[in-house]
């Protein structure tokens, strides 16, 4: 008796029906994404659009760039400047959705600027106005070494922290953004250590993002009128990046309020650990309206800035310490993005550009 018990207990535990939970994401509508800033340094100047997909299970990857929208520049005096649609690299390339400037074109400290977006099914948008304010210009840049302790208390983390020189004007308000543009530096390989040992080469040039790909932005409410050695950027020392001189591009910029208070926000979001001391996960509106439906959400923000480019090379020779034991690459530098031609996919015609033996011809640290 007591195993026909058991028997009928299995036979109702195997027997079960379990209904399948079904998740549904909260807005099925696909959403308008504005990425970009203009500046007073002449140049071309790019706004991304693109749509940004709801995450549930229909999430596909990130959202298709925009193609076929019109999109200018009006600022308070009347002047309009028409932005046109950047052709994509290639078949590969999946950053479209760029509108640039003309290559001279720049915006002009005191004036204010608002972006216009027309689709091609009638919905037009706009920005709010971005006023361009004054940026104080920078006396110096400077660079050390700094060590931070992590979750594995064996090892801590290497990087190299940036610091901008300036003063900061009294009488006005002044927000700072400091943006990191991709970067170059000298790639040291050791294609000797290769198991077939090649003969060449030995130092290549590589460009990258600088990482972390931190927002970084401040108002001077608590610093008015005082003289600043700011930290402006770092970049961590992943055993490969210091080896030799790495070549750190910065954008110093003003913004509005309205600006630094969303990239603040940005900032925050990105940086959640998962901790009970985090802020809690928020909707972050930007500047962008659909004219004819102040209601719809537009993610992003366009603003305007007054910029000063800063180029730092960073040797290390003149660092206190780098990472060690730095990363030994053994096979030829030209291979790093394809060693011995592992990442390359010849099926869908996918191959990594080899790394190029001349510097950029721009390339000119000190000492040189």
């Amino acid at each position: 008796m007591k195993n026909l018990w058991y028997t009928l207990l299995i036979l109702v535990i195997f027997s079960t029906c379990i209904s399948p939970f079904s998740v549904e994401s909260l807005n099925t509508d696909r959403i308008l994404n504005v990425e970009g800033f203009i500046t007073t340094v002449p140049k071309v100047h790019e706004i991304r659009l693109s749509y940004s997909m709801p995450f549930g299970p229909e999430f596909t990857g990130p959202g298709p760039g925009i193609i076929t929208a019109t999109v200018y520049l009006r600022d308070n005096l009347g002047n309009v400047e028409v932005l046109n649609l950047k052709p994509p690299l290639d078949n590969f390339d999946r950053l479209r959705g760029f509108y640039q400037t003309s290559a001279d074109f720049s915006a002009i400290v005191g004036r204010s600027y608002t972006l216009h977006i027309e689709l091609v099914d009638g919905s037009k948008y706009q920005s709010f106005p971005e006023i361009v304010s004054p940026v104080p210009e920078v006396d110096s840049v400077t660079y050390h070494a700094v060590r931070s302790a992590t979750e594995d208390i064996l090892n801590d983390q290497i990087g190299v922290e940036i610091r901008a020189h300036f003063q900061d004007p009294s009488d006005v308000k002044n927000n700072y953004y400091w943006k990191t543009l991709e970067s170059d530096f000298v790639l040291v390989a050791e294609p000797e250590l290769h198991m077939s040992v090649k003969d060449c080469c030995e130092i290549c040039y590589h460009k990258e993002m600088p990482f972390p790909l931190n927002v970084n932005t401040v108002s001077d409410i608590d610093f008015n009128g005082l003289y600043q050695r700011r930290a402006i950027a770092y970049v961590v020392d992943n055993g490969v990046r210091f080896k030799d001189t790495y070549r750190l591009d910065v954008q110093h910029l003003s913004i509005s309020d309205e600006a630094h208070r969303f990239l603040k926000l940005i900032s925050q979001q990105v940086n959640l650990s998962g901790s009970v001391f985090d802020p809690p996960p928020a909707n972050i509106r930007g500047n962008m309206i659909n004219i004819d439906d102040p209601s719809e959400q537009v993610l992003g923000y366009f603003f305007a800035s007054d910029e000063r480019f800063l180029r730092t090379y960073i040797q290390k020779s003149k660092l206190e310490f780098v990472q060690t034991p730095a990363t030994i690459i053994p096979f030829d530098c030209r291979e790093y993005l394809d060693p011995d031609g592992k990442n390359r996919d010849p099926r869908i015609g996918f191959f990594p550009p080899p790394l190029p033996v001349d510097p950029p011809a721009d390339w000119n640290p000190p000492g040189n």
